[in-house]
């Protein structure tokens, strides 16, 4: 759960929840909003008109005149006129109903501080124009009026956005000295617009505008210094301090090396030691670390090629799936088999000494000389189960895996043991005619690798880390990660397993090149393996 609140987590998950609050919201308010029906106005120009400046004296404004202008009739001199727009802006379409005035026939009254009206045009646009104009009638009571300082507009119709224009005709007073409409909606509003006159320069944004894009950039400027803001990287689950020490398969080496630092960076306090001896020594170090402590279990934690060997005598060793991994025979590059490759039943015939040199094979003229691992390797369980199966190996019959030692002069092949996966290929690249076998991933790591060449077994090749799990080759098995009984909730023992086979730690395992058992299908792929490793050893 901690894993899952980081600032990016909680930030995207909020933003989801106002996207579909904003939406809920708008859903539920449209049918309720109180002015889903409204008409605004505005004066769109309000200017002087007769001769002489005294109508827009005080106001910033000046007229000049000439022809009919310059001699207007007696009584206009202080003329003004006004373009009044009259629109629809609500969200609802109004009909003559919706008008709430006490005057049966009229809808909305225009008024005037303190000039005198002289006349009106209306005027609209060319859409609807003739539907509009059929209710602003000259004359008769239900038509458009007007006397001293106000205007009577019949109960126009008006569907959303569509708007009409009044021209005023004005004495009596300045311009702007102010114009206000009066009337009443049912479930609405009449109410002046800011709105942008023929003279003005329009915005570049609204207000709305304005508001909307200042909310959207602070939003991802928040966003933004989330994201690159430095900040510590989120411990694995239940991080602790103390001691421990892992052992066991020298083939998971290089995993476990990757694994100790990441955990030891993201969980200052912890100090983990690796002795990567081997499978069996590692098991036996476990062992014997919790008989010292039978009660507890110790800080130690021991890496297996496969289920535990000699499990009589480990049955207070609890096992976790860590991985799959694939291992892969080698030969020096000296050697040209056909199609690179050998059958499981030509390994056999080899390691039992039925061939001593690759001519017989048609690889070569070199003898051939067999590296093994020591007797108590995981990784030589792996391969005597998987692919010599059953046959028995020529005995350990050189030290240096070149010549034949003392009292082993007869022997059909030099075959020689080494204590680690780096110790036989090491052998096998410097060694003409030489043929070993290694963890896959230790192989492409090693620093030598061109002089060796990796074989097709059974005519497949090594597969690839993603393919591990549903590939048919025979040479792959699981890794375990061993504890004395199970480790102590709280205790280091416990978080690093946990961190190991679940959540970051997997993808490490994936890195240095091994199948994570934390996927689905790569868990049934290791049970399967695990129930038939079980099958073979009763066998």
């Amino acid at each position: 759960m901690n894993e899952w609140l980081t600032a990016e987590n909680i930030l995207a998950t909020l933003s989801a929840l106002l996207g579909l609050a904003a939406t809920a919201v708008t859903v539920w308010y449209r049918p309720r909003a109180p002015h889903r029906k409204r008409i605004g106005y505005r004066v769109q120009m309000d200017t002087p008109f007769g001769r002489g400046n005294d109508a827009g004296e005080g106001q910033g404004l000046t007229t000049v005149r000439v022809g009919a202008f310059s001699n207007f009739l007696e009584g206009m001199a202080d003329a003004t006129v006004v373009l009044l727009r009259i629109e629809n802006d609500g969200a609802e379409s109004i009909v003559d109903s919706d008008y709430t005035s006490r005057d049966a026939l009229h809808g909305l009254t225009v008024v005037f501080a303190d000039r005198t009206v002289r006349g009106v045009a209306v005027t609209q646009p060319e859409d609807n124009a003739e539907y509009l104009m059929e209710h602003f009638v000259p004359s008769g009571p239900a038509g458009i009026q007007y006397s001293d300082r106000e205007i009577r507009l019949p109960r126009i119709p008006l569907n959303r956005d569509q708007h009409f224009k009044l021209l005023i005709l004005l004495t009596g007073g300045p311009v702007n000295s102010g114009v206000r409409v009066t009337g009443g909606l049912q479930g609405g509003d009449v109410v002046p617009n800011k709105g942008v006159s023929v003279d003005e320069k329009p915005p570049l944004f609204s207000r709305h505008a304005k508001w909307i894009t200042g909310i959207l950039a602070a939003y991802v400027m928040v966003l933004t210094s989330v994201l690159v803001w430095p900040r510590d990287t989120v411990p694995p689950r239940g991080c602790e301090k103390g001691k421990l020490t892992l052992v066991g398969s020298t083939a998971f080496s290089q995993a476990a090396t990757a694994l100790e630092l990441a955990y030891e960076k993201d969980c200052p306090g912890s100090e983990i030691e690796i002795r990567m001896t081997g499978t069996q020594g590692g098991l036996d170090a476990l062992a014997a670390a919790g008989r010292k402590e039978p009660d507890s279990s110790p800080a130690m934690i021991a890496f297996s090629d496969g289920l535990k060997t000699r499990a009589e005598n480990y049955v207070d060793l609890k096992e976790s799936f860590v991985a799959l991994s694939a291992y892969t025979l080698v030969v020096n590059s000296s050697v040209k088999l056909p199609e690179q490759g050998l059958s499981r039943r030509r390994v056999q015939q080899i390691f039992a000494g039925e061939h001593a040199n690759w001519s017989e094979l048609d690889g070569g003229t070199d003898d051939i000389k067999l590296i093994s691992r020591e007797g108590d390797s995981g990784t030589r369980d792996i391969f005597e189960r998987k692919v010599l199966r059953g046959t028995k190996a020529v005995d350990d019959t050189s030290r240096d895996c070149e010549t034949l030692r003392s009292g082993y002069e007869d022997a059909p092949i030099v075959h020689c043991e080494r204590d680690s996966t780096n110790e036989v290929l090491d052998a096998v690249a410097r060694i003409p005619g030489a043929l070993g076998y290694s963890e896959l991933q230790s192989f492409k790591k090693f620093q030598d690798k061109s002089a060796m060449t990796v074989l097709r077994l059974d005519d497949v090749a090594p597969p690839s880390t993603a393919d591990i799990g549903a590939s048919v080759y025979p040479f792959t098995e699981v890794e375990y990660a061993y504890t004395y009984r199970s480790p102590l909730p709280g205790s280091l023992t416990d978080s690093f397993l946990t961190f190991m086979t679940r959540e970051g730690g997997q993808s490490i395992v994936e890195h240095a090149g091994h199948a994570p058992c934390e996927r689905i299908t790569m868990y049934e792929s290791c049970r399967k393996k695990m129930d038939d490793q079980l099958t073979e050893r009763h066998e």
